[in-house]
């Protein structure tokens, strides 16, 4: 018979089914966090003890082998799994990745391979006898150095593991500090044990005190285990989830006394509370008389002066509850919503201060919400118009096409479109609305159409005043053009005709009338440009500078002169009359400058949007730049003085500036600033 166990081997075999017990009820609690991984440990612990029984009941050198392998096997694999729980236990399990798991098991797997394979091998010990003497077995062996450094390196995962578990301990307190207690003691009490198996200088003996103080271990556990509900309560959880919570969490028994209190709790408590812990919430937890009476389960809002400044936090407090279902406390959490109410205020504010109407309707049209400016802008109290269908205080006229645009926003997420209305202001005028809707039906925060309307009234008014003044203008400028224009062509055919029967001594005559009628033509031609150039731009289209430029280079009579263009820029404008802007500049520089050698360049400007154009001749002397562009002002005897007013006009229409400069050769320079969205403003004249 190989195995002859005695007392001592069925006191091993004992303990170790002890250990392997409970390490089954820890299985069967896995969902709690660090189960499995003490289970481990005890799996471990129960090996070490079963493999010393099996070598203290052998008869035979190779069985003692086999249990000296079962030893192993719970020694190896004490260190990492001890030190996994107390990483899993202590909240840090992040720091033990896959990749240092597995460097971690590498050292002891390599040696129990050799462990296995020891009798075909001396590398970790040298086997010099057997003595199968009862009731204990024993071997005489030389352990090497392989050996000795597999101890340290089990050793030192061990002890890491424990100091990992005081520091939590000391830190924590409570409950949590008796569970360290007893895990310390039921785990360092095997320890001593094997010092004390070290100073007896024989490793192999089959007397091993570690094994023996298992028995504490399993014991120790067990308790904690059902005395002190160790994996009921996981500390990991409460370190994770409570301490380090960003949100104040206090832990409030039947008796109304604060039994736990997180970091944060603390902290919002404020110095000279002092300790809470066991004292009546009423006394210590911010406003818990405000929302503790009642018996269910609730969120609550509560303002809470720190410092000499308010902070908001919505409560979220849960009843706590035993295995049986009876009531042992509640839970708070105050979530500080100090900067979302911020926010939400920041937001009302603005809305009740807007210039614009801000108004929600539902699918149906009828308004559920409208902003505090309805009573500046209408006239009708904030709660007025609630409940009304949109419809109802819409010009009979506009009702059609509003109905066709709600019937479009109903049908259609996140749809957009502008228009204008003309709605009932509460003394009975119509105001023009211009309204901009977006469909947010299907927003949970919203639910409804969002009509964003401001009062253009007045600028509607203006644009019309200023439709009939252009029209007026128009019409003023085609009679003057076409009655001055009739006698004119009359004139210049006598001229024609008397310039053929005329002798010599009449040409000086003739031609110079030839070209005063010339230059008559030329003003009223420029005239009629510049009563229309000053119309406001009601229709602009996409423009590339680049191309604009220079077709209106080829419109010019350049002579010499060289256009340089070095931009890409994009405007919105009315095409013919920008057009008409760069000819005039062209023309400008081309008539004030010799054109040999004249360079005109045309290009972005650097610090705002908008272009410039610019020539290399003479210049505009600096005193003279004010009046450049007022009408009729020219320095060239046959110009009309109206080139330059005619450009001024037109940039104005558009709603952007010009300014007169000089450039870098000395030259004229002419910085037209450009707004991003034409401007409908009458430009003023000079």
């Amino acid at each position: 018979m190989w195995l002859s166990p005695g007392i001592v081997s069925w006191a091993l075999f004992g303990i170790s089914g002890l250990n392997l017990g409970i390490a089954a009820v820890a299985v069967r609690r896995r969902e709690v966090r660090g189960a499995v991984a003490f289970s481990l440990v005890m799996i471990c612990v129960s090996l070490y003890s079963l493999g010393t029984g099996i070598r203290a009941g052998s008869t035979t050198l190779s069985l003692y082998q086999v249990g000296t392998v079962v030893k192993f096997a719970g020694i190896l694999g004490l260190g990492p799994t001890q030190l996994r729980f107390g990483l899993i236990y202590t909240g840090r399990e992040s720091l033990l990745t896959r990749r240092r798991w597995a460097l971690l098991l590498a050292w002891p797997a390599a040696v129990f391979a050799l462990v296995a394979t020891a009798p075909a091998h001396d590398l970790l010990w040298t086997v010099r006898g057997f003595s199968s003497a009862a009731p204990l077995a024993a071997v005489d062996r030389a352990n090497g150095p392989l050996f000795w450094l597999t101890l340290a390196y089990t050793y030192t995962l061990i002890l890491t593991t424990y100091s990992l578990l005081l520091v939590f301990g000391i830190r924590r307190g409570g409950q949590y500090r008796t569970q360290v207690l007893l895990m310390l003691s039921g785990g360092i009490i095997p320890v001593i044990g094997s010092f004390l198996l070290l100073y007896s200088g024989n490793l192999s003996s089959a007397f091993d005190p570690t094994a023996f103080a298992n028995t504490v271990t399993g014991v120790v556990f067990a308790v904690a285990l059902f005395g002190f509900g160790f994996l009921d309560l996981a500390p990991v959880a409460r370190h994770t989830l409570v301490d380090e919570m960003v949100d104040p969490v206090y832990v409030v028994d039947v008796d109304d006394r604060v039994v736990d209190v997180n970091v944060a709790g603390m902290e919002l408590l404020g110095e000279g509370v002092g300790e809470p812990v066991g004292r009546p919430a009423a006394e210590v937890v911010p406003l818990y008389d405000s929302f503790h009476e009642s018996t269910d389960d609730a969120d609550s809002d509560v303002t809470v002066e720190r410092d000499g400044s308010l902070r908001f936090f919505d409560i979220n407090r849960t009843t706590l509850t035993d295995r049986s279902g009876a009531t042992i406390g509640s839970l708070l959490i105050y979530r500080d919503v100090t900067a979302r109410h911020i926010t939400e205020k920041r937001f009302e504010r603005l809305i009740q201060q807007s210039s614009d109407i801000i108004a929600v309707i539902d699918k149906s049209g009828d308004i559920t919400h409208v902003s505090q400016s309805v009573e500046e802008i209408l006239g009708y109290g904030p709660t007025a118009l609630i409940g009304a269908n949109v419809i109802e205080n819409v010009h009979p006229n506009d009702q059609d096409e509003l109905r066709a645009e709600l019937s479009a926003h109903a049908t259609e997420y996140g749809y957009t479109s502008s228009y204008r209305v003309r709605f009932r202001h509460a003394d009975g005028e119509w105001r023009v609305l211009e309204v901009r809707a977006r469909n947010l039906l299907k927003d949970q925060f919203v639910e409804g159409i969002v009509l964003n309307s401001r009062d253009v009234t007045e600028k509607e008014r203006q644009r019309r005043k200023l439709e009939r003044q252009n029209e007026r203008l128009d019409q003023f400028a085609s009679i003057v053009s076409h009655d001055l224009r009739n006698p004119l062509n009359v004139a210049t055919g006598h001229v024609d005709m008397l310039a053929s029967d005329a002798g010599s001594e009449q040409e000086d005559s003739i031609e110079t009338v030839q070209r005063q009628l010339e230059r008559m033509e030329a003003i009223i031609s420029d005239a009629l440009t510049l009563a229309r150039s000053g119309e406001v731009i009601t229709e602009t289209t996409e423009v590339r500078l680049e191309d604009i430029s220079r077709t209106a280079w080829q419109n010019v009579d350049t002579a010499e002169a060289d256009l340089v263009g070095d931009t890409s820029l994009t405007l919105d404008a009315d095409k013919d009359r920008l057009l008409n802007v760069f000819e005039n500049l062209y023309r400008n520089s081309v008539e004030h400058n010799e054109t040999t050698g004249l360079t005109v360049r045309v290009g972005p400007l650097s610090e705002t949007f908008g272009f410039y154009v610019e020539d290399t001749g003479t210049g505009i002397p600096e005193d003279k730049r004010g009046q450049v562009l007022e009408q009729g002002y020219t320095t060239n005897r046959e110009g009309t003085g109206f080139g330059l007013a005619i450009v001024r006009d037109i940039v104005r229409a558009h709603g952007w500036q010009i300014t007169v400069s000089e450039s870098d050769e000395g030259g004229a320079r002419f910085e037209i600033e450009c707004a991003e969205v034409p401007l409908e403003e009458q430009p003023a004249t000079a």
